[in-house]
């Protein structure tokens, strides 16, 4: 691999702070994008020589014009990592247009914008993309109707991708974790928390590093014969 560049989306959270800490050790040259300027700054501020740039990823034109940016400073990706996401807990009955068109927007559509914009740049040299559903794209969970939908559209994005793009040596893959141990999801309603834990036959939720880890094989050399699969990091939740 003589390009290193990696493009991470939501890179502010938690678990985009885990990985672009992981990148950075394994020599990776990260653009990290998020929404957030305040956690950009401090990302940037923590990890030496990381490249922050605010953007909204539920707008086209302002991710078409922030990876042209990041290309024009660092080259073409090699990586691209889609962790940019939201979730609105609610019943199916007060679940309103706006959060459906929300949801969909910030989970699913932001990856098919990120993807467009930087497919046509990997097909030159090969490339790996990491797009990120969840446990609930696999199997659903109460009140989580539109997130859910959104994460299993991930899965089916990513089985597409994996296919167009094969020949040209870019690999699509998915992680779908677990409930992972962020400060947003300690937030969560403790009710709703303990439901999920208790389903986990490990008995404890992923912290970041377990996702983050996965992501970097899947970047890393090991995971050059893996495309349109779905990696997820449970607990043995999925378990039969």
């Amino acid at each position: 691999m003589t390009d290193r560049h990696v493009v991470v989306t939501g890179a502010a959270g938690g678990l985009g702070t885990q990985l672009v800490g992981d990148l950075v050790e394994r020599g990776f040259t990260v653009s990290a994008l998020d929404r957030h300027a305040e956690g950009l700054d401090r990302l940037t501020s923590a990890i030496p020589g990381v490249t922050g740039q605010v953007v909204d990823v539920t707008d086209s034109g302002s991710v078409t014009a922030t990876i042209e940016s990041v290309t024009a400073r660092h080259g073409p990706p090699f990586g691209l990592v889609n962790l940019a996401g939201d979730n609105r807990l609610k019943p199916l009955a007060e679940l309103t247009d706006d959060d459906w068109r929300y949801l969909v927007d910030a989970n699913l559509t932001s990856a098919f914008y990120l993807c467009r914009a930087v497919m046509p740049l990997m097909r030159a040299a090969g490339g790996r993309v990491v797009n990120t559903s969840s446990i609930f794209g696999l199997r659903g969970a109460d009140n989580d109707s539109a997130y859910a939908a959104a994460k299993a559209g991930i899965i089916g994005l990513t089985r597409a991708l994996a296919t167009e793009f094969a020949a040209d040596n870019v690999t699509v893959n998915a992680v779908a974790p677990v409930v992972v141990l962020t400060e947003r999801v300690r937030r969560m309603p403790s009710a709703h928390l303990e439901g999920q834990r208790a389903r986990i036959p490990l008995g404890r939720f992923s912290e970041p590093a377990d996702v983050t880890r996965t992501i970097c094989f899947l970047l890393g050399e090991g995971g050059a014969f893996y495309t349109g699969q779905t990696f997820s990091p449970n607990g043995g939740d999925t378990m039969p």
